[in-house]
C-alpha cells in the first residue's frame, strides 16, 4: 500500500473512486404527515409495501405510522 509519512509520523493514504467500492443503499423518505426527512437503508425489495413510523430511531418527527410502496422506477 502507498502512503506518504509526514514529519509527525502520520501517514495519508489516497484513495479515489475506482477504489470506491457501494456497500449501503439507502432511500430517502418523507413523512407524509410532518414532513420529516431521512434516509432508510433497508429499502431492497422492489414491488414491497414497508410499514415506516416517522422519528422511530431518532425521537424526531411526529410518530405516526404509514405505508410506503417501494419499487424500482
Amino acid at each position: 500500500m502507498e502512503y506518504e509519512e509526514h514529519n509527525d509520523g502520520m501517514r495519508t493514504i489516497y484513495r479515489t473512486y475506482a477504489d470506491t467500492e457501494i456497500s449501503v443503499l439507502a432511500t430517502k423518505i418523507q413523512c407524509p404527515y410532518c414532513g420529516n426527512e431521512w434516509l432508510e437503508d433497508d429499502m431492497s425489495l422492489c414491488g414491497k409495501t414497508y410499514t415506516l413510523t416517522c422519528g422511530d430511531d431518532f425521537d424526531e418527527g411526529c410518530g405516526k405510522e404509514f405505508k410506503m410502496y417501494f419499487d424500482a422506477d
